[in-house]
């Protein structure tokens, strides 16, 4: 009997920004996979067309010992079993994403086995899905336009995740993102690819590499006919900042991307327009309609606000303003013109006042709460 090892997957551990680049190597945990089902094809697999049709089937429901009968030519059958897989790889993006690895076995009659090891199993996919569900029933209205459901997205993967490899499930997969807050690159695509494409947006997963050579993953997304590339993973600052999202990597273009990312373009379509180009330099964001106020990275951190309707970007003040959120008229940051003290502004008047005579961080609201850090520990105030 011929064996035959196919390939592993790559592991993409990769830090989410330039200025924090760590090149983390770790070996991939044990998995505690679950039989999915197994399938002894008919005699009706004749063909590598079919023969790669049901190999991604059964990806997609990542079972783990795929079975097939194969009835027809036996020609270099060998590498054409390969190439069958790797062409199912392909149509089970997701399910592909999170491959560990792969291995083949053929006898002389054409049975054959393909052994795979996901960093996932089919109890945690079925979580994942329901999670997803969940969450896109939430963050996603049917009246949004395409560029509105990307940014939901972004923002809900931004707001409640962080990077980092501390997870009890493979920091690789969707699952740690999703139910742990905490993955690689790999988990925030993969994550982004699977919310993407199932609020009806046409997307991509992006296999290339950051700072040279560092493997990296992202996403590639369908807006109004036009594509960009959108990675999560650098959009969430590092260190991580609750509630907080920036968006220089947010539908941009392939010459952008290219000033720190690489890839093989010919592999996917070209994303040449600039019409969200907008969103660059916005950090620190919050958003208030279709209003949203932010930290100007290209103006020292000043407060501005950007209409998402039209694109515009106005300048409310001149106070460097990190850690923005805010609730009814009044926004609140720390303010790194004077001390980085915890400060108040009313948008209806542009009246600033100071409420925390103390330099203050990851600014949120939760339940009635203003809630901040003090150097390193959490400090509440109540609202009135």
């Amino acid at each position: 009997m011929k064996k035959w090892l196919l390939s592993s997957a790559t592991l993409l551990m990769l830090s989410p920004t330039v200025a924090h680049a760590q090149s983390t190597q770790t070996q991939p945990m044990n998995m505690h996979t679950t039989m999915a089902y197994n399938v002894m094809a008919s005699a009706k697999i004749a063909t590598f067309e079919q023969l790669t049709n049901e190999i991604a089937k059964q990806l997609n429901q990542f079972t783990t010992e795929i079975k097939i009968t194969y009835s027809g030519s036996m020609t270099d059958v060998d590498k054409k079993f390969m190439e069958a897989f790797e062409k199912a790889q392909q149509q089970a993006t997701y399910a592909s994403g999170h491959l560990q690895g792969v291995s083949m076995t053929a006898d002389s009659v054409g049975n054959i086995t393909y052994k795979v090891k996901y960093f996932t199993n089919t109890t945690q996919e079925t979580a994942v899905q329901k999670k997803i569900d969940s969450v896109l029933k939430t963050i996603i209205k049917p009246s949004m336009t395409q560029f509105q459901k990307v940014k939901a997205i972004n923002d809900y993967i931004v707001s409640n995740t962080t990077y980092g490899t501390k997870t009890k499930a493979s920091p690789h997969s969707a699952y740690a993102l999703l139910f742990e807050g905490q993955a690689v690159c790999q988990g925030y695509a993969l994550s982004a690819y699977k919310m993407l494409e199932q609020a009806g947006l046409e997307t991509k997963y992006v296999v290339g590499y950051v700072n040279g050579n560092e493997a990296h993953a992202w996403n590639m997304v369908s807006v109004d006919g036009k594509w960009y590339h959108l990675d999560t993973t650098w959009n969430d600052p590092l260190p991580n900042r609750i509630g907080a999202s920036s968006y220089d990597y947010f539908l941009v273009t392939d010459a952008q991307l290219k000033k720190d990312h690489s890839w093989i373009a010919a592999n996917y379509p070209a994303a040449t327009s600039t019409t969200y180009s907008f969103m660059q330099n916005v950090h620190f964001a919050y958003q208030m309609n279709n209003t949203l106020f932010f930290s100007n990275t290209a103006d020292n951190d000043k407060l501005y606000k950007l209409d998402l309707l039209s694109g515009k970007k106005t300048k409310v003040m001149n106070s460097r303003a990190l850690y923005i959120t805010g609730v009814g008229d009044n926004l609140y940051y720390s303010d790194y013109s004077n001390s980085g003290y915890l400060t108040k502004l009313n948008l209806k008047t542009l009246k600033t006042g100071v409420v925390v005579k103390q330099s203050v961080t990851d600014i949120m609201i939760s339940n009635g709460y203003l809630v901040y850090k003090v150097k390193g520990k959490e400090q509440k105030l109540k609202l009135n």
